[in-house]
């Protein structure tokens, strides 16, 4: 399974932190670069600490540090997996 598809079935049911899901991948750029493409096309949402849903211009600051935000699977993501 792809870490991509991997990320969307350890999401289904819980949300999870990005430092949670960042080991699934080879490297920090691979991550870095699948989870920007997976939060364009709407299979993923990243929320900040307090709920809100994270602007795209604060994405790779929150997906680079351990800084509260949590990654949840939408609806879009959950039929990719079935």
């Amino acid at each position: 399974m792809s870490p991509e598809l991997e990320t969307l079935d350890q999401l289904q049911g819980r949300d999870l932190s990005p430092t949670v899901i960042q080991p699934l991948f080879k490297d920090r750029e691979h991550f870095l670069r699948a989870m920007r493409a997976m939060l364009e096309t709407g299979d993923i949402r990243l929320v900040e600490a307090d709920g809100a849903e994270a602007p795209r211009a604060r994405w790779s600051q929150l997906l680079s540090v351990e800084s509260g935000a949590r990654l949840l699977l939408t609806s879009a993501g959950a039929r990719r997996i079935g």
